[in-house]
């Protein structure tokens, strides 16, 4: 459900950056992952459980793009790029290490 809540917010941030704006875009963000971090840690039963994780999903897909939008926006220009080149790195280098967590859970 996460990966459709992606696709969701992935396609929808246009809008949404366009709406509000890249700051207020974020801040909608952070509130996004929050309510599905506590729908998540609070889920009776698997349906909340997976509302939790549409709503991470969703924030996930708004956040891929807005945050190298603001980057960009608010960086010098002669820092621009390695900024952004920054962050996708770390989101890239985020994804690996999850992947390794997990091969290190499937040997045990």
């Amino acid at each position: 459900m996460a990966l459709v809540g992606a696709i969701i917010g992935a396609t929808s941030r246009g809008w949404i950056n366009d709406a509000y704006g890249c700051k207020k875009a974020t801040l909608l963000v952070v509130v996004v992952f929050t309510t599905g971090l506590i729908v998540m840690a609070v889920a009776p039963d698997p349906y909340m459980l997976i509302l939790g994780r549409l709503l991470i999903g969703l924030g996930v897909g708004i956040s891929s793009v807005t945050a190298s939008i603001y980057i960009a926006e608010v960086s010098p220009s002669e820092v621009r790029g390695g900024l952004v080149s920054t962050n996708v790195l770390m989101v890239i280098g985020g994804q690996f290490l999850s992947y390794l967590v997990n091969l290190a859970f499937m040997w045990n």
